[in-house]
């Protein structure tokens, strides 16, 4: 899977969540969290932005649309957090060539 098709995915106004991811990313690894931990701490916080993003958009009225909402924030979050980690390694393997 390519990272265009990746892209296509995503919600167009999300794609600032990307460089945002990357920046989080450099700051939890000059911190004392373990290297294993950071993908996980990167796609909680993903999730959670696009979930906040998602429910501010558009109001919550039922609970059928807040589920929606959970699930559209879960699925876009983590598509977005591939892209992004995708996108930092074909960087960084750019970058050493």
């Amino acid at each position: 899977m390519s990272i265009e098709m990746i892209g296509e995915y995503i919600d167009p106004q999300l794609f600032i969540i990307v460089p945002m991811l990357w920046g989080i990313g450099m700051a939890l690894k000059k911190s004392m969290l373990k290297n294993n931990y950071i993908p996980i701490a990167l796609l909680i916080c993903s999730c959670r932005v696009t979930l906040l993003y998602l429910t501010g958009v558009k109001p919550v009225l039922n609970a059928q649309q807040m589920r929606a909402r959970v699930f559209a924030g879960i699925t876009q979050g983590s598509v977005i957090w591939l892209f992004s980690w995708i996108t930092y390694e074909k960087m960084l393997k750019d970058k050493e060539e």
